[in-house]
């Protein structure tokens, strides 16, 4: 990755939004990008989501109503 995760949450919160990778964080980080993007009113998309389940989903879905997106192409 190239950036960090405290790196990618400040970008949220500062209103810029991502399209990021699920694989290359952990849940946990993945949540945290969520609430940032709920903070910092940004959009969240995430890519490559297969290995998370459909609770995982509907938790990060709650943290960030309408800011974030899930990419279920692949």
């Amino acid at each position: 990755m190239i950036l960090t995760d405290h790196q990618l949450s400040a970008i949220v919160l500062a209103g810029g939004g991502l399209v990021v990778d699920a694989p290359t964080l952990t849940f946990s980080e993945l949540h945290a990008l969520a609430v940032s993007a709920q903070d910092g009113k940004s959009q969240l998309v995430v890519q490559n989501v297969a290995g998370l389940t459909a609770e995982q989903l509907q938790t990060l879905a709650a943290a960030a109503p309408g800011r974030i997106s899930f990419d279920l192409t692949s």
